[in-house]
Order: structure tokens, then sequence, then C-alpha cells
């Protein structure tokens, strides 16, 4: 009998609970043993929920599972960080493997729990952190046993990306799709980080430190969202031929890692183009495979508790490996270096020369303009990201309405036209 425990009965803990009782004699069958539930941590015992399961495995006590001898698999889905941290080192401590679908706490501190699952030669899993259901780490960590990782992209975020369809497809604002995306289920309440970009952020950090063998700085990668992103910077880019796209990047190049979280312009024929909803795609590029690409849905009950439930599969068939593959205490920075690209700046404002004048300030001379009518809206020429970060900058204290987009290098930018 392998017995787990639950810490945590939201939308994933209980989907986690569902898939293991319904999968119950299928689990066996493959395994050759029982799984068993046999506590899960609450706020609160009385709640009613909507999975029916026996009261007496209900606790609000932590310590009745991390200390309980005869639980094997600790399943972290609380969310947050600090708690998280404390009950998985504690998991780790008392001998018991830990499994968890925490981006946050995973971007913080994998290393740490990468060096208490050697330590104490117990399993860490952790699928269900990065794009629900699609199944990224384990082929990304078996990846790079073999292959130099340089690039790792995708759209990581189904909520930016279902309200970015919308305004695609469908000629939505952003206030209007993000409005249909929280009735729908897939907005929170309090939008701010799926909108602003931090939760793709997160993810990026989990995905660049296995691909480049370093935990990289979760707060060192460079975010921005989506929400400056209007009707008209959408029929503008439908007439460069292009979809914009919440994408999250990281590039490595000998010893240099670049990470960026940004809206970018694709060419609308490309793969990620054709991405919709709540979608979601990772791509990483390697010296012997070349490029891969993940898709599936990127969150949801059902995806986030099969990645978990797989997770929990992996223990118990041995499946898993608790070597170090990140440099321990070794914590790396990201910087925008190595992104050099073309820009789409539009830029709401009655002083077009004070704008223009900035960019000149920061080298950025050459560019093409699209439109002066009420906005200014141009495309640059190859710039730094450096640059275009003390734009966004000098924009904000103006407080110009403006939008960013960074530019694909295979997209066309040569039939434009001024005064649009």
């Amino acid at each position: 009998m392998i017995n787990v425990g639950l810490l945590g009965l939201g939308t994933v803990g209980s989907g986690v609970y569902e898939i293991l009782n319904n999968e119950e004699n299928n689990l066996k069958k493959l395994l050759g043993k029982d799984i068993s539930v046999k506590k899960i941590l609450v706020n609160d015992i009385n709640k009613k929920r909507q999975v029916e399961l026996p009261k007496d495995i209900l606790t609000t006590n932590p310590y009745d599972i991390l200390h309980d001898d005869n639980i094997h698999i600790v399943v972290e889905v609380i969310g947050g960080i600090d708690k998280a941290h404390e009950y998985i080192c504690e998991a780790f401590k008392n001998n018991k493997h830990v499994v968890t679908a925490n981006k946050a706490v995973v971007a913080k501190y994998m290393d740490e729990f990468l060096f208490l699952s050697n330590k104490y030669e117990k399993g860490f899993l952790f699928e269900a952190s990065v794009a629900g259901g699609i199944p990224i780490i384990k082929p990304l960590k078996q990846n790079v046993r073999i292959n130099n990782i340089s690039e790792i992209k995708g759209i990581l975020n189904g909520t930016t990306n279902f309200i970015l369809t919308k305004m695609i497809d469908d000629g939505l604002g952003f206030d209007e799709a993000l409005k249909l995306a929280q009735e729908l289920g897939y907005a929170e309440a309090d939008p701010t980080d799926d909108v602003e970009g931090f939760d793709v952020k997160r993810k990026l950090a989990i995905l660049a430190s296995i691909a480049f063998n370093n935990q990289i700085d979760v707060d060192s990668i460079k975010c921005s969202g989506i929400t400056n992103i209007n009707t008209l910077d959408i029929s503008m880019f439908k007439k460069l031929g292009a979809s914009v796209k919440l994408v999250g990047s990281a590039l490595s190049s000998g010893n240099k890692v670049s990470a960026s979280v940004e809206p970018v312009l694709v060419n609308k024929n490309s793969t990620m183009a054709t991405v919709k909803g709540a979608f979601n795609i990772v791509s990483i590029v390697g010296d012997t495979i070349g490029q891969l690409q993940f898709y599936g849905q990127g969150a949801g009950k059902k995806p986030t508790a099969n990645a978990v439930v797989c997770d929990i599969y992996d223990i118990i068939s041995g499946q898993y490996k608790t070597d170090h593959f990140i440099q321990n205490g070794n914590m790396r920075e990201a910087d925008l270096d190595l992104f050099n690209s073309k820009y789409y700046l539009r830029v709401n404002t009655k002083n077009i020369s004070r704008v223009l004048g900035m960019l000149d300030k920061n080298h950025i001379q050459k560019f093409t303009i699209m439109s002066m009518k009420n906005n200014l809206v141009l495309i640059t020429d190859n710039t730094s990201a450096k640059s275009i970060e003390i734009i966004s900058s000098q924009l904000n204290t103006i407080g110009d309405d403006f939008s960013i987009v960074r530019l694909e290098d295979d997209l066309n930018t040569n039939a434009l036209c001024i005064g649009i």
C-alpha cells in the first residue's frame, strides 16, 4: 500500500483525489500496488465540497501528514510560497517523496528542493507547475543530458492567450475580453498575475533553470504584460500580417543567459499564431535535437491534476531520478543582452517630436513610421532590448498611453505605409 498525503483540496487537489479514486483499479494493475489518499490538509473540515470523501481523512494540521511515517508521498497543492516551502522541506526531512503543482515555490526554491531530494534520496517532481497538461518538464530533463539547449520559449499562460485570441479574432477590446475570460472561469477576479506576465515569469524561470543547468533568479527576468495592447494595435498587427502573443523567452550563449516575458508579434502563418484560446505551446532548441515543440491545454482542473498523478505514478514505479541537474548554490541572474530585434512602438501623444527625440538619445535612429494620425506608430530597426527598456521607462514617467511589442525575426515589415 502506498499512502499519499494531500496538502490542499482546491481545484487541483480535488482533481487529484478524484483521479486517484476513479482510476484506483487501473493504477493497481499498472503498478501492482494499492494507492490510498490517507490524509488531506484543509483550512476548514466542515466546508461543503464538490468532491465526496470521508470526513475522517481531513485535517487542519499539516504535521498529521508530514510527521506520519505511514505516508510515503506528499502532494503540495496549497499554492503560495512561504507555507509551501516550509511543508516541502519538512516532507523531505521526514523521508517523503514530494510532488507539487506550485510554480511560485518551485521557481524560487528549486535548487534547495533538489538538494534535499538528493540528500534524502527521495523524488521531487513538479511536472504540473508549468503548462498544466503538457508534459514538458520530464522530456526537458531528459534532453539536457545530451543536448546544449540554446533557446526555450512559449505561450505559457492560457488566460492571456484567450484574451488576445478574442481581441484578434472577435474584435473585442482588452477590457471586454478580460471580462469574458472571467465569466468563463479562465481569469481570476484579480487577474494581475496573468495579464501582467508574472505567472509566465515563474514558469519561464523553471524551464530556463532546467534547460541551462543553473537556477535562474526569477526576480531578474524582465516582464511586461498585455494591458497596454488596444484595438488600434490589433489592427496594425493585422496590416503587418502578424498575431500578438504573450511569450516567455530564454536564450543561452556562452556564459550568458537572457530572459524576458513580453508581447511578441509572430507571423500569422506560424505555428505559434495558430495556438488559440487557453492552449499553450513550448518550444526548445538544442544542438542535437534541433527544435521540439509541445502543445496542449495549459491549465484547468483535469489537465493539471493529471500531471500530478503522472508524477505520483513515476515515483511509485521508480521512474524518477534524484540527480542534481542544476548546480547547487549557483543562482544566476538573467539579463536582456542576447535580445536584439525590431520593435513595434505606439504612443498616443501630442508631442511626436519629444518621442522621436527619446529614440534618438537612446541610439534608435532607424525606424519606419506606420502612422502619425493621433498615435505615433512605428517599427524600429534591430534594436537592443536594453534601449527599448529605457524608452519604456521614460514613456511611463511621462504618462503617455503606449504599447511596445517585440517582432519575431521571420516577420516581414517591408510593406509598410505612412498615414494609416
